[in-house]
């Protein structure tokens, strides 16, 4: 594919058209690379906050990768003292003796078949970077700097630079206009929409008070965190477990909760459920997404209905019946207030605390007073 291609799959990828990867393989064959990356650090905590990835770089190479060893790559700190408008070619600064006796080249590196890497800034601000990693294998020699070469690499990082900056601003208006923002902005609790990558499309004014208080959850460039580091290996594997990222099919569950602890050691409850286009009518865009309403602790009054139905897997009817039930009504008091028999609400009751997994009443309105 000619390099002119490569560069309109840039700005395809960024506009969610495509995923990140289409763009990525070709520039991969284009170079004849071992592997293409675009990662995104948090410049304060050094977590790895985004990351997409082609080649033949393999999946369980990849999860090694972020799970342990990018804490460890000797790379990244020589890409940041870059200065934004050059590349970085680790040839030129990690010679082979140091290769022989390094840990991450060693365990890691080699062995999956990876050896060389051009890398350039994309993004840098006080709180993410984004980097271009373009890799080259074991058996081949690092990436010639030629007048073409270099002219080839000058267009790359600008185009996809650009690219970077204009996923970014679309994650953040997006879904502003219209649909998100009307109706999400009714509720008073924290909700938020956000991508495979944990990018944020919406927050209702609740949780963007949530994410400046960062007493849970954080906002580093558009990119939803956790307070704590330990939450946010469980929010990516619930964000893939909900299938929105549309290259895996596996999806697990279109609902889970999540028990996020807090800076002061509360915990809250965080409810995620996959919004499809062809499920909502492309009511909050193209892409698929996740929505994330979180519980926070000390109110003693009942939750939602809607957050009630969501952690039990309730229908919105039995997910009313239980609220007023939280609420201290009983059973006659809940038929007259919505208008429908007493057997159908002893039905809605029943049926709840089956789902719920217990055999008393009192034990399911008090799984609702003690969420998260």
């Amino acid at each position: 594919m000619a390099l002119q291609a490569v560069i309109s799959e840039f700005y395809a990828a960024a506009a969610g058209r495509v995923s990140w990867e289409q763009p990525l393989d070709a520039l991969a064959a284009h170079l004849d690379l071992w592997c293409t990356q675009i990662v995104g650090v948090d410049k304060r905590s050094g977590r790895l906050l985004f990351n997409a990835y082609a080649g033949a770089i393999t999946p369980a190479a990849m999860l090694d990768y972020v799970r342990q060893y990018h804490t460890i790559n000797p790379r990244l700190e020589l890409v940041m003292r870059t200065p934004d408008d050059r590349w970085m070619h680790c040839h030129e600064h990690l010679d082979d003796q140091f290769v022989a006796h390094n840990r991450f080249y060693q365990d890691f590196l080699i062995p999956h078949g990876g050896r060389y890497m051009s890398a350039t800034k994309l993004a840098d601000n006080d709180e993410v970077a984004f980097m271009l990693g373009l890799f080259r294998g074991a058996n081949r020699e690092p990436l010639a700097t030629g007048r073409v070469e270099s002219e080839e690499l000058a267009a790359i990082k600008h185009h996809l630079s650009e690219a970077i900056q204009n996923y970014l601003h679309l994650r953040l208006t997006y879904a502003e206009l219209g649909m998100a923002r009307h109706l999400l902005g009714q509720f008073a609790y924290p909700m938020l929409l956000v991508d495979d990558a944990r990018g944020i499309w919406h927050r209702n004014e609740a949780a963007l008070r949530l994410l400046q208080s960062g007493a849970v959850l954080r906002e580093r460039a558009g990119l939803l965190t956790c307070a704590e580091p330990q939450g946010d290996e469980a929010l990516a594997e619930a964000l893939r477990s909900l299938g929105l990222d549309r290259r895996h099919q596996t999806v697990s569950s279109t609902r889970r909760a999540l028990k996020l602890q807090g800076v002061d050691g509360r915990s809250h409850l965080a409810l995620l459920s996959a919004v499809l286009p062809e499920q909502s009518g492309g009511a909050f865009g193209t892409n698929p997404l996740g929505l994330i309403i979180v519980h926070e602790p000390g109110e003693r009054r009942a939750p939602d209905p809607l957050i009630i139905g969501d952690c039990f897997d309730l229908t919105p009817a039995e997910a009313r019946v239980v609220a007023r039930l939280a609420a201290g009504d009983d059973a006659k008091a809940i038929a007259r207030r919505h208008g429908t028999a007493l057997e159908t609400v002893r039905t809605q009751i029943q049926r709840a605390m089956e789902k719920a997994g217990v055999n008393r009443q009192i034990d399911l309105v008090r799984m609702v007073l003690d969420l998260p």
